[in-house]
């Protein structure tokens, strides 16, 4: 085996590594939605569903919104890659 060669293993771990380092971590941030609660929770998450569970519970339970497919999608529009203000990535 060559010294730069790699087992198909070892390949794939890479190859997973650069992938995850390539993931963007995603955000909402209520502070960017008007509101009268003045709410200042930022929700974030590596993948967009988990982001929309977290952000969808927090919007029903907190701010009494009804889980509807357009609160999702009003939800999910609202998202953004990064961290919230204030927060390093």
């Amino acid at each position: 085996m060559a010294t730069g060669d790699r087992g198909p293993a070892r390949q794939r771990l890479f190859q997973a590594s650069l992938e995850e380092s390539a993931m963007t971590r995603k955000y909402i941030d209520c502070r960017d939605v008007p509101s009268v609660s003045k709410c200042t929770i930022a929700i974030s998450a590596d993948s967009d569903d988990e982001l929309l569970e977290a952000a969808v519970q927090h919007a029903v339970a907190v701010h009494g919104h009804q889980d509807t497919p357009e609160l999702r999608r009003q939800i999910k529009a609202g998202f953004k890659e990064g961290a919230p203000k204030g927060v390093a990535a």
